[in-house]
This record gives C-alpha cells, sequence and structure tokens, in this order.
C-alpha cells in the first residue's frame, strides 16, 4: 500500500511503495525506503490533521504559544505542510512582535517565502494554494499596516528615529516583492489587489517619512542621504506596484499637507492684522511698528522654508490639487520677504531696510520656482508678480531715486569727501542695487511679455550700480575683498546679462 514521503532530493510530496528499492516521479532520482525512514521524510497524515486541528484551536483563542507547538509538531508529521511551516512563523511573530529585538519585517518576508517554498513541494491542487496565499497575504497586510502605523506617536516625538525605522522596515519589506511571481500566483487578481495594497501602504510610509514637521517654530526635514533614501525607496515600490498593476500610478498619493496650511494660515493671517494697524503709516509705505513687523517676518521665512520644502522635498507630482494651495501661499510670504521696509529712525530720517543679499538670491530663486510651476495651475500669477513690481516701484521712486540723485548731483564734492562721508553714501548706493535687484532676470527668470515697471527698476538698479563703482573708483581687487559690498559684483555682472538679452 502506498504512503506519502518527501523526496529526499527534490524534497516534493511523492506516493511510495515500501520497497528497499524507489524512485521519485518527479526528479527520477532513487533512494531506499529506509532512507526516507531515517531521515523522517515519510509523512504521517494522522498526525498531521490532529496536531493541526489542535493547533487551530489554540490560535482562534490567542494562545499562540499553544498553538505554535501543535503546528510545530504537525509539521514534523509533514515537513511540507505548507499550513504548519506557515503558522509556525506567524505564531513566532505574533508572540514576539512587541519586542524590540524582534525583527517584525524580516520575519514576515522569512514566512511568506517559506511558506511558498514548501508549498510549491507540495503537490496540492491550485486552488488550494490560491486560497493559502490570499489567507497568508491578508494577515501579511494586518501586521505590516499595524506595524507601520503604531509609530505615530513616534512620528509626533522624534522624527528622525521615525525616519530611521522606517527606511530599515521598508528595505526589507522590499524583498517580498522580489518574490518569484509565480510562486506567489500574483497573476491571480485577489493575490495583485493584496500586493498593491501593501505598496500602497509602503508608498504612504515614504511621502509621511520625507515630508518636513514643523515643531514650536522649527522645522525637522531630512537630511540629503535619508531623502535619496526614502525616495529610492518610493520610487521602488512604485515600480513595483506599477508591474503588477498597469493601472497604479505613483502620483496619486499626496503628503499630508494640512499642517503646513495652518501653518501658513497663522502667519498670513497675522500679516493681515499688522496691515490694518499700520494703515495710518500705509500712504508713505513706512512700517510704523518694525520690530514687530520684522519678528513677524521671522515667522514668515519659517513660514516659507516650511513651503518650500514641502513643495520641492515631498514626492507627490506638483501638478497635485494641494500643492496648488502651497503656491499660492508661497507667493505671498516671498513677496512679503522680499519687499523694502521703509522705516522713520531715532533721528527722524527715513531708511530702506531689506534682507541680507545672501537671502535675497534665495528668496528670488524660490519666487521664480514657485511662478514657474504654479503658472501652469492658474496663469493670473503674472499679474502678481506685475502688482509686486508695481508696489517695489512705488517704494523705490518715493524714497530711493531721490538719494541717488542727490548723490549724482554731489558726485564731485563726495569725490574729495573723507572716507566716513563717503561710505555712507557708497552704502546708500549699494542698498539701492540691492533692492532692485528682484527685478533682475538673474535673481528672478520669470516673464510673460515685457513689464515696463519691471524695466525701470532695473535702470533704477544700473545707475545706482554705476554710480557706486564710480565713488569706488573701480577699485574691483578691494570690493571683492569686502564682505559686505561684494555682492555689488554680482548685480553688475547680472546687469551686464540683462542688457545682451
Amino acid at each position: 500500500m502506498p504512503v506519502l514521503a518527501i523526496c529526499p532530493h527534490c524534497y516534493k510530496t511523492i506516493n511510495v511503495e515500501r520497497t528497499a528499492k524507489l524512485a521519485c516521479p518527479d526528479c527520477g532520482e532513487e533512494f531506499g525506503f529506509a532512507e526516507l525512514q531515517k531521515n523522517k521524510l515519510l509523512v504521517d497524515p494522522r498526525v498531521e490533521a490532529r496536531e493541526l486541528s489542535s493547533a487551530k484551536n489554540h490560535f482562534v483563542n490567542a494562545d499562540f504559544a499553544g498553538a505554535y507547538d501543535h503546528f510545530k509538531k504537525a509539521l514534523d508529521a509533514n515537513l511540507n505542510s505548507y499550513t504548519a511551516q506557515y503558522f509556525v512563523a506567524l505564531c513566532d511573530i505574533y508572540l514576539h512582535e512587541t519586542n524590540k529585538s524582534f525583527d517584525v519585517m524580516n520575519g514576515i518576508v522569512s514566512m511568506t517565502r517559506n511558506a511558498l517554498t514548501v508549498m510549491s513541494r507540495s503537490n496540492a491542487p491550485v486552488a488550494d494554494k490560491l486560497t493559502f496565499i490570499k489567507a497568508m497575504l491578508s494577515d501579511v497586510k494586518i501586521i505590516v499596516t499595524r506595524r507601520l502605523a503604531s509609530r505615530d506617536k513616534l512620528f509626533d516625538s522624534d522624527i528622525d528615529a521615525y525616519r530611521k525605522v522606517s527606511i530599515a522596515d521598508l528595505e526589507k519589506l522590499l524583498e517580498l516583492f522580489k518574490i518569484d511571481r509565480e510562486l506567489i500566483m500574483s497573476f491571480a487578481p485577489e493575490v495583485t489587489a493584496a500586493l498593491v495594497e501593501l505598496v500602497e501602504c509602503a508608498v504612504k510610509t515614504c511621502y509621511k517619512a520625507v515630508q518636513t514637521v514643523e515643531k514650536d517654530g522649527e522645522l525637522f526635514s531630512p537630511n540629503d542621504e535619508i531623502y535619496k533614501k526614502l525616495l529610492s525607496l518610493c520610487n521602488d515600490y512604485c515600480f513595483f506596484g506599477h508591474s503588477l498593476d498597469s493601472k497604479f500610478d505613483g502620483n496619486n498619493f499626496s503628503p499630508d499637507f494640512k499642517p503646513n496650511y495652518a501653518f501658513n494660515e497663522k502667519v498670513l493671517a497675522r500679516m493681515d492684522k499688522f496691515d490694518e494697524a499700520n494703515k495710518p503709516y500705509e500712504k508713505k509705505r513706512l512700517i510704523g511698528f518694525i520690530s514687530e513687523y520684522e519678528n513677524m517676518l521671522a515667522d514668515c521665512e519659517t513660514a516659507l522654508r516650511f513651503t518650500y520644502l514641502n513643495c520641492y522635498r515631498s514626492m507627490c507630482s506638483r501638478q497635485n490639487k494641494q500643492h496648488a494651495k502651497l503656491f499660492f501661499d508661497g507667493l505671498k510670504l516671498v513677496y512679503r520677504l522680499l519687499f523694502p521696509r521703509v522705516v522713520m529712525n531715532d533721528k527722524k530720517l527715513v531708511e530702506v531696510r531689506f534682507g541680507k543679499f545672501v537671502d535675497i538670491v534665495d528668496w528670488c530663486d524660490i519666487l521664480t520656482r514657485f511662478l514657474v510651476d504654479s503658472y501652469e495651475i492658474d496663469n493670473s500669477i503674472a499679474d502678481r508678480l506685475h502688482d509686486f513690481y508695481e508696489k517695489l516701484y512705488e517704494i523705490i521712486d518715493m524714497y530711493v531715486v531721490p538719494d541717488i540723485e542727490r548723490i549724482e548731483k554731489a558726485h564731485k564734492k563726495l569725490q574729495n569727501a573723507r572716507d566716513a562721508e563717503l561710505e555712507i553714501y557708497r552704502k546708500v548706493l549699494f542698498d539701492a542695487a540691492c533692492c532692485c535687484a528682484p527685478a533682475l532676470k538673474k535673481y528672478v527668470d520669470f516673464s510673460v511679455g515685457k513689464d515696463k515697471t519691471r524695466a525701470k527698476i532695473v535702470k533704477v538698479c544700473k545707475i545706482a550700480s554705476e554710480d557706486f563703482l564710480m565713488l569706488s573708483e573701480f577699485k574691483i581687487g578691494e570690493i571683492e575683498q569686502s564682505n559686505f559690498y561684494r555682492p555689488i559684483l554680482q548685480i553688475s555682472t547680472a546687469l551686464l546679462d540683462e542688457e545682451q538679452e
């Protein structure tokens, strides 16, 4: 009477007679019945069935330790019992997943791969295999989702740690999608759907891990190394998603921009409140409460960096609708930062102040990127840029041009002036050129048609730069050595490029 056994060469489950010499019907290799007995390769279906029944009773009652023992005995009775093989590993995960030293993701991948390998040797019917794989992937999805979602508190308390453990888990989980497609039967729609859900869970984790987080006014953004790792992982998962389902589209995902929206709204509301209080000074374009205004600008700069990082260091398409609000908020913020602050100093003299030139250059670069990308969403942003230049020129014409004209009239006298007096006028001209810099295409490389107001600002910038160089007697070497005045040379070069266009 034939009995079930496992071939010692190909490890397939086969039927054999109790004879001295045998040959595997699958691989053709020869062996003896005594060899099967010696290596415990005979299958005992009755013991297997009894132990599986006991194990399942323990399992449904969440007694995973008891279930583990009985599943192990079932596996001993049949080394090709893929059900027992799977549940031994699953019980082990359930017993240890809360242990920090236990590697859950490695456990999941090993559990799946080993169960599928044993299943391929069992000669079980295709329908049984498919039923098993669907049930297994359902359990895998629950474990993976629970593990990734369990870190929400860590995300809030230690974003750097959250990123590191997420990367470690996602790198290991990636091996699941490298399992042979025939082995995991991914051609079956139900299996494809389950695998795609796991891909989606991984992609969402990448999106969450890469986003910038604000806490008490401080921004926490991933460094370049972490960003590249998360981007690479996201691309890998999207590749597998698309290979499983041609309709899969990574651009359908989006980070959670709500914290960014809320922070921007708070800063923009503060700006509106300040403008309302500053109305008595508005006619002369003065800032009446400069200390409060500059404190507000600090928040404005944080909001701009927050917005920029979410626009260009997150992973979703910039044509995503959620990006539109970020772009438009960002434009309001960057215009405010670039706009000069006109104040009355302690000596009752008007001063035109602005940010450091290095910051102006950075803000102009951000402005250019926002304009180029948001123009595809709403071309009315070109009008907003024109409005900015109109207001900028109003300040320049009211306060900067008169100073330049006064310096030009007294040019000969100034050449013979003492160093301290000459330095005052050089700074006025330097400030004037910097104030006009956002109109230069080198810094804001965006235009829709000719803007006459922008051209006027460029003209003022040219005059201020040339007058500065004349007062400095064109001593380029000395200017290059000056940490403060060096930017005037960059502006002069930008003006030359402007003329050549």
